[in-house]
C-alpha cells in the first residue's frame, strides 16, 4: 500500500497526462472525418494526432515506471524527507503576476521594453541569477524573439504607445 500511494503522490501529472492522452487518442475518429481518398494512401489527416497522443502515452507510461523503481529502492523515510520540501506557491503566483503585467503593459511599452522586463522579473522571482546572467538572457531572450516574429514571420508586434 505505501508504494501505490508515494507513486501516485509522485507522478500525479504523469497519470493526468496519461489520462488525457488516451481522451485525446479515443476521441480522435469523432473529431477528424476522413473522406474516401480511394486507397491512395495509408497516412491521412489522423495519422499525425494518432502519433502525437501515441507518444504522450507511452511517455507518461514510461515516467510512471521509472518512478515505480525509484520507489522500490527508496525506504520510507527518504520519500518523506523528498515530501517535506515546500513548494513555493508565492513565487509561482508572483510569475504569473508578471506575466499579466506583460500582457498590460505590452501595448503601451512595446514588446521588446516589456519582454525584457518580463524576463528580468521571472528571473528575480526564480532567484540564484546573477545580474550578468539575467541581462544576458533577458536581452538574448527579447531581441532575436522579436526579429523572429517582426522580421521572418510578418507578425505585427506592438510597439508601444509612448514611444510612437
Amino acid at each position: 500500500m505505501f508504494g501505490a500511494v508515494n507513486l501516485l503522490k509522485r507522478s500525479i501529472s504523469s497519470v493526468v497526462t496519461l489520462v488525457v492522452g488516451v481522451i485525446v487518442f479515443l476521441s480522435i475518429p469523432s473529431q477528424i472525418v476522413i473522406h474516401d481518398s480511394e486507397g491512395l494512401s495509408s497516412v491521412d489527416a489522423r495519422t499525425v494526432p494518432y502519433l502525437i497522443s501515441s507518444l504522450i502515452v507511452i511517455i507518461s507510461l514510461i515516467i510512471i515506471i521509472s518512478e515505480g523503481f525509484k520507489i522500490r529502492k527508496e525506504t520510507p523515510d527518504t520519500f518523506e524527507r523528498k515530501l517535506r520540501v515546500q513548494t513555493s506557491y508565492g513565487r509561482v503566483f508572483l510569475a504569473f503576476s508578471a506575466i499579466t503585467l506583460w500582457l498590460i503593459a505590452l501595448p503601451y511599452l512595446g514588446f521588446n521594453i516589456t519582454t525584457i522586463l518580463l524576463v528580468v522579473s521571472v528571473m528575480v522571482i526564480i532567484g540564484n541569477c546573477r545580474w550578468w546572467q539575467i541581462a544576458l538572457l533577458s536581452l538574448i531572450l527579447s531581441v532575436p524573439i522579436n526579429y523572429l516574429l517582426a522580421n521572418v514571420l510578418r507578425v505585427y508586434l506592438p510597439s508601444g504607445s509612448i514611444f510612437g
